[in-house]
């Protein structure tokens, strides 16, 4: 059972995603720290097609003292909706 994180890096100007993690709270670390050095997250991906929710990332992003665009504007601005 694996997690990974889905995410655009702005230097790259690409997609990327990263290795995988044991559970969903090292996905969302794992999301916490690309945030934090300016990846826009996409999606934090789990086993079957399991998905954290956007708001289950913000979340866990405001809990640990991030402050960041809602996660939800950065994909809907790459995505040109």
């Amino acid at each position: 059972m694996t997690w990974h994180v889905r995410y655009f890096s702005p230097p790259l100007k690409i997609e990327l995603q990263t290795e995988e993690f044991p559970t969903e709270a090292h996905a969302l670390q794992a999301a916490w720290l690309i945030a934090r050095d300016e990846g826009q997250i996409l999606g934090v991906e789990g086993p079957d097609g399991e998905i954290a929710g956007f708001d289950e990332i913000e979340l866990w992003f405001r809990e640990h003292g991030l402050a960041l665009p809602p996660v939800r504007a950065t994909v809907t601005s790459l995505s040109g909706s």
